[in-house]
């Protein structure tokens, strides 16, 4: 089954809209597309707090998204998270490019703000404190590219030493800047979107009159739940959309500029990429790089870390010798051959590049998650006109996409089902907004957690709230408190009285759970330190998820002095692996072809558990991990000990439990069995407090005789 989609062209801004102070440095050449201009005016002269600007992809967002800060320069300090370090790289260099072209006076850090940048900082001894070190940077930066965790993290009041007023570095951070920019915020749930409000309040209410906030997200339309939070807490919303013309005949050039190319997308029949690639890999796939060499360039992305690895191993020596270049690009790759991999004729990577990140490719091989997913990856397609090497351009002269897709979602697309007329007509052609919308409709609803504000969102407001309590700021705050909480209280629907009880009471006996609750992403239990022998140097050292190598990885087993003796030759610090706890520690090989699944046991006899003790978050010890894997006993021993976030659910296999939740294909729900013999499914750290939320409105017996309401 096939379709093509047509060129998308942008509506360009009609010179007497372009602000004058903008159209003075409007670079010689440059044309603006109109929801540039218009997000520009919304930032610097709109009533709105919260600006959504929702174009295309590849329509320049991000340089929307920049206009302010490239006029004003310092007058306009702005702050820009990224959901994913690959992304903040990317978007990096882009700015760098920017910045010259518009001659704009910025100051913006080479290395943007980080984990990594952080810890390099302290040890390399220029701050002794991680306070001291986000306050040299937020001081420092006219334009500050980081990512969304650590924004949570100061908002939260994490970042704070011996006496600090829990404010010092939220309060200097939303006095700083003009502006704070979230892309690509989309890919987030809740846990994340209560987060991000609870900042934007605490601004709002703390915001001198005289230093305006804005606040922009560059992403696909807005979940509803975001919009409902929106709604209720007194921030002013505007949206800002594209205007696109859809056509083969080019139009006018002087109003209309290209951002898409036309591009042939066909739904094979085979179940994944890799099984795509055995059957394709010399009719398809060989012959679109030999016929167009020089002029063609793909990527391959896939949703597990393992099949990349499996890929990269199988197609590097084949396309070799075809004198084909092939890199991966992993949240398990080392940063030197994720920079390599954009050079490559063949990019195959995971979610690390699937959002936001531009490609110069005319091919892409891909599978999806969900709707979203599948449109963020075929938006990597079609958004150049060839690529450049060695100083030579190479034009494109058709791009080609392969989209991998479960056979329920090609039957909803091109037959119909349940009485429901088929979505899209085989070899029609058609603009990509009706695609897009014909792609969201295939895919089911993703499931909403509406109940975890209640359950555990709470919990961060009332961190928030009892930092701005301390008697260090108490009578600094005594106005503005009474009015946060009931901004608070209205937007999420809930009660901080009853709340702060509730968090005092887990610090005090399952600190494990508000720990979980309070983080951004959520914590890590899992965490193996591996030498990676497909790596070179420094490189093979990594810290990765246990379940990944044991579903997929070949591994031998070593001691910890080992690993760390083996660390220290290579000149790297301890500290940076022994912060992530890790349970294990392996050198890898390789990854298998065939998945081990995962299985794991509760040392604990449960089967006269009540109700209470199923479907609910709770603080767990005694879990071992059940599968063939080397160095089990020494794992199982670290493992046992540790207090675990997880919430048990009995009777069901995962795979069905979430499609009865209508969970996220991904959803991390593992088999266990008790030590009396009781089977279910279990989930830990986040997945464990979402689940809880999924099973509040969902009526599931998860076990102990009782219905979970």
């Amino acid at each position: 089954m096939r379709i093509r989609t047509l060129p998308v062209y942008s509506r360009l801004a009609e010179e007497t809209a372009v602000p004058p102070e903008v159209q003075a440095r409007l670079p010689e050449g440059w044309r603006l597309s109109q929801h540039q201009v218009e997000t520009y005016t919304a930032l610097t002269k709109g009533n709105a707090d919260v600006i959504f600007n929702t174009a295309m992809t590849g329509d320049g967002k991000s340089l929307a998204g920049q206009l302010p800060a490239l006029i004003r320069g310092c007058d306009w300090p702005m702050m820009a998270m990224y959901p994913t370090n690959e992304l903040i790289r990317d978007q990096r260099q882009q700015l760098a490019l920017t910045m010259k072209a518009w001659n704009a006076s910025l100051y913006c850090d080479e290395e943007p703000l980080t984990s990594e940048r952080l810890n390099n900082l302290l040890e390399a001894g220029d701050y002794t404190q991680r306070s001291e070190a986000l306050l040299g940077v937020l001081q420092t930066n006219d334009v500050l590219l980081t990512n969304p965790d650590i924004f949570h993290y100061i908002m939260e009041q994490f970042y704070i030493a011996g006496h600090d007023a829990p404010d010092r570095i939220a309060g200097r951070l939303a006095q700083r800047f003009s502006q704070l920019t979230f892309d690509e915020f989309h890919i987030f749930d809740i846990p994340q979107v209560i987060s991000v409000l609870n900042a934007l309040l605490f601004i709002d209410e703390i915001r001198s009159t005289a230093h305006p906030h804005r606040y922009l997200f560059l992403s696909a339309t807005p979940g509803e739940l975001m919009l409902e939070y929106l709604h209720r807490s007194g921030l002013e919303v505007c949206e800002i959309q594209g205007a696109y013309c859809h056509s083969e005949a080019r139009p006018d050039p002087a109003q209309w500029r290209q951002i898409l190319h036309a591009a042939t997308v066909d739904f094979p029949p085979e179940p994944r990429v890799e099984v795509w690639i055995e059957e394709h890999l010399d009719d398809t796939l060989l012959p679109f790089f030999l016929e167009r060499r020089p002029s063609a360039k793909g990527a391959i992305i896939v949703n597990s870390v393992a099949a990349a690895k499996r890929l990269v191993a199988q197609l590097k020596p084949l396309l070799a010798a075809h004198q084909l270049t092939v890199e991966e690009n992993t949240g398990a790759t080392s940063p030197a051959r994720r920079k390599d991999s954009y050079a490559a004729d063949v990019l195959i990577g995971t979610s690390t590049v699937d959002v936001g990140v531009d490609f110069q490719i005319n091919f892409l091989l891909f599978e999806s998650r969900d709707g979203g997913t599948f449109l963020q990856r075929l938006g990597r397609l079609g958004r150049h006109n060839g690529y450049t090497r060695d100083e030579q351009f190479y034009p494109f002269r058709d791009f080609v996409a392969y989209a991998v897709t479960p056979s329920w979602v090609r039957e909803t697309l091109f037959e119909g089902k349940d009485g429901v007329p088929r979505l899209l007509e085989p070899e029609a052609m058609m603009n990509r907004e009706q695609f897009n919308a014909a792609i969201r409709e295939a895919y089911p609803l993703p499931a909403r957690f509406d109940a975890y504000a209640r359950l555990w969102g709470e919990l961060q407001t009332v961190k928030i709230m009892s930092g701005l309590s301390n008697a260090t700021v108490r009578e600094q705050y005594k106005e503005i408190r009474p009015r946060l909480q009931q901004r608070y209280e209205a937007t999420f629907g809930i009660r901080l009285h009853a709340a702060w009880g509730r968090y005092k009471d887990l610090r005090a006996r399952q600190k494990v759970l508000l720990e979980e609750a309070e983080a951004f992403r959520g914590g890590s239990y899992f965490s193996c330190c591996l030498i990676d022998e497909t790596e070179q140097g420094a490189n093979r050292f990594k810290c990765v998820n246990l379940f990944l190598v044991a579903a997929h990885a070949e591994l031998q087993s070593l001691d910890e002095e080992t690993f760390y003796a083996e660390v220290a030759r290579a000149g790297l610090t301890r500290r940076l692996f022994e912060r992530q706890e890790p349970l294990a520690f392996y050198r890898l090989y390789g990854w298998r072809e065939d998945r081990e699944e995962v299985k794991l046991r509760l040392n604990r006899d449960i089967r006269g558990w009540g109700a209470e003790q199923f479907g609910r978050a709770q603080a767990l010890k005694g879990f071992q991990i059940d599968t063939q894997l080397p160095g089990l006993p020494t794992l199982n021993h670290r493992l046992e000990r540790r207090e675990l976030p997880a919430l048990l659910c009995l009777g069901f296999h995962p795979l069905e439990l979430k499609r009865r939740l209508r969970l996220p294909l991904l959803f991390a729900v593992f088999s266990f069995t008790s030590c009396d013999g009781v089977a279910g499914c279990v989930a830990f750290g986040r997945e464990a407090l979402l689940l809880e939320a999924r099973l509040q409105v969902t009526k599931i017996d998860c076990g102990g005789g009782a219905m979970v309401f």
